[in-house]
């Protein structure tokens, strides 16, 4: 199981990888994971990749993402 600090690098990841220069709330995204004070927001973020990516995960970021919804989702 994934820390806190672990998950929020993980999704940051995420992020990163596939709504950089797509999506107009990266940086709030990016912002809001960062905050250990606040909840990770790993529905919103899984929302805005299929929104703003047409996307295959590896099977790596699919146990990640598994990983990430049973903690936080």
């Amino acid at each position: 199981m994934l820390t806190d600090l672990e998950a929020r690098v993980a999704l940051k990841e995420l992020i990163e990888k596939y709504l950089k220069g797509r999506d107009p709330d990266y940086d709030r995204l990016i912002k809001i994971v960062q905050d250990p004070s606040r909840q990770i927001p790993i529905r919103g973020v899984l929302e805005d990749i299929r929104r703003y990516n047409k996307v295959q995960y590896t099977q790596q970021e699919l146990e990640l993402i598994d990983d990430l919804l049973y903690m936080y989702g």
